[in-house]
């Protein structure tokens, strides 16, 4: 999610190419320049390098969210299919070539889908989005972004529960967990896939889905890159029509009567499940303003609905005639999903910066942390070095979980948890990347300040979002010891010389889950 300013079994495994893997992996010391002409004789016309295609490796530089994570491999390599990521990821673990996999280029903390000498693996012209003859399953290609899927499923009235920003990539969200406009009713996007078809450490291609490769296909539902890389999902699909939904934008006035309305319709959501909302405390400097935004999403029948009707008796904390007012302005409207995952999108050609913890959906608690957000918001507006600062607040509740076991296992851990929890956000942007280092300690300071307040109040959760995660703390540590037992035994069984852990250095890496200190002043 970006803030906007403003199946049946398949066959165990199919060959398409084996490298000899060898013990290469042991140490990654191969010449990436040497990686990039052996891709190049391999797959012609598909390697791009400074010297070799240098506009388009120019493109490709730049074809990322965030700035700081336009860094310079070796050479990008664009497959078109899965039979070229087998014969790429073969190649590498041969030569033992460090590389990085892009699916949309949206993966924070730098270097997640990136890399400075090594190689890039691009998805990006792997995009395709086909619907079963039965309308069940949704085969997406890894390279798809967002805006990709719900364009071809909106214009043939289905849908699968997918990422909130058009421009997102289907790769990373889901092997990340991913959250939706769809999770009370279907639980997480990892929950929704039937079949992941994966390429593993020495090219094999496996299919991994409740039948075969079962153990692979529940660790790969929060596992981010770790195991593999993913070619192609198979989601369910269901039959979907327009959505109500936009933005509504409040004065920052009244962030009390914001957080009672939010603790109440994250309460309600088990009764209300077509219901969706985002909360968003936002500071844009160039404005000197603070605003509160809600996104408001219902997934439910709209017919004969107009946009000032709000849908669900979830949203009346919300109606303009309750406490928390009419607001100043709004988008709010009847749309498809491609419309309004359109407009959840965050201003191009900046850094940007993720940190996120998981606690109750508690009034007293969530009060402590606005009354934290606001000193720190008060300090941190006099510096310069910044674009905009955003906090938001996400319904994590119960029902999120359990609609998501209705459908098998993932490793994400969050069944420990019986009550309704909230997804807590700190985004920060700005220009360039001179002040990378700076808005870290920020990160470090208020995050660290919110572990140790929730922590107090007995209300701080093990569970961290990946796909939100700050780069010094621990997501999947967050999963528990029996969850990431799980991904290390996978890790081990499908890939055992390790060619995910040593030669995919990005990312959150398996030897670092659950070895991680706390940040300074937290718990």
């Amino acid at each position: 999610m970006r803030f906007p300013i403003c199946i049946t079994a398949f066959a165990a495994v199919t060959t398409l190419h084996i490298a000899p893997a060898g013990a290469a992996t042991e140490a990654a010391d191969s010449s990436a320049s040497e990686c990039c002409v052996s891709l190049e004789s391999a797959l012609p016309g598909k390697t791009f390098s400074s010297t070799n295609q240098a506009q388009q490796y120019q493109r490709a530089v730049l074809n990322y969210f965030s700035v700081q994570d336009r860094l310079s491999p070796n050479c990008f390599v664009l497959p078109t299919s899965t039979k070229d990521v087998s014969k790429i990821v073969g190649l590498l673990s041969q030569k033992s070539c460090r590389f990085a996999i892009k699916s949309g280029g949206h993966g924070l903390p730098v270097g997640a889908s990136n890399i400075d000498e090594g190689v890039t693996i691009d998805l990006g012209r792997m995009k395709d989005v086909t619907l079963s003859a039965d309308q069940t399953t949704a085969a997406v290609q890894a390279g798809a972004k967002w805006g990709d899927v719900y364009n071809t499923l909106d214009a043939q009235g289905y849908a699968i529960p997918g990422g909130r920003a058009a421009s997102v990539g289907v790769g990373g969200l889901t092997t990340g967990g991913g959250n939706s406009f769809f999770s009370a009713r279907y639980g997480f996007v990892c929950d929704n896939v039937k079949n992941f078809e994966v390429v593993l450490g020495n090219g094999t291609v496996v299919q991994a889905n409740n039948q075969t490769n079962a153990d692979l296909f529940t660790a790969l539902k929060g596992s981010s890159n770790n195991l593999g890389i993913v070619t192609r999902f198979d989601f369910v699909a269901f039959k979907q029509g327009n959505l109500w939904g936009g933005t509504a934008t409040y004065d920052g006035k009244r962030a009390r009567t914001h957080i009672e309305a939010f603790v109440k319709f994250t309460n309600d959501l088990v009764k209300y499940p077509e219901s969706s909302l985002i909360f968003v405390w936002s500071y844009i400097k160039a404005i000197d303003a603070i605003t509160f935004t809600n996104l408001y999403e219902y997934t439910g029948d709209v017919e004969g609905l107009s946009a000032t009707q709000y849908p669900s008796p979830a949203f009346d904390v919300f109606a303009p005639t309750s406490p928390v007012g009419a607001p100043t302005s709004d988008t709010l409207r009847i749309a498809n999903l491609s419309s309004l995952t359109k407009e959840l999108e965050s201003p191009p050609e900046l850094s940007n910066l993720y940190a996120s913890i998981t606690f109750s959906n508690n009034l007293t608690v969530i009060n402590g942390v606005a009354d934290i957000i606001k000193e720190e918001l008060d300090e941190y507006k006099k510096q310069d070095f910044f674009v905009y600062i955003s906090f938001q607040i996400q319904p994590l509740p119960r029902v999120f979980i359990d609609r998501g076991l209705d459908r098998g296992p993932n490793v994400l851990g969050l069944d420990r948890n019986q009550d309704n929890n909230v997804f807590f956000l700190f985004d920060l942007a700005w220009n360039g990347t001179q002040y990378d280092e700076k808005n870290r300690q920020v990160a470090r300071k208020v995050i660290g300040r919110l572990q140790e307040y929730t922590k107090s109040m007995g209300a701080l959760k093990e569970f961290q979002y990946l796909n939100y995660a700050f780069r010094d703390l621990d997501p999947i540590g967050g999963y528990g010891p029996d969850n990431i037992k799980k991904i290390k035994d996978a890790s081990a069984k499908y890939d055992p010389l390790g060619v995910f852990q040593k030669l995919v250095p990005g990312g959150f890496k398996l030897a670092d889950a659950g070895e991680k200190a706390p940040l300074p002043g937290s718990v």
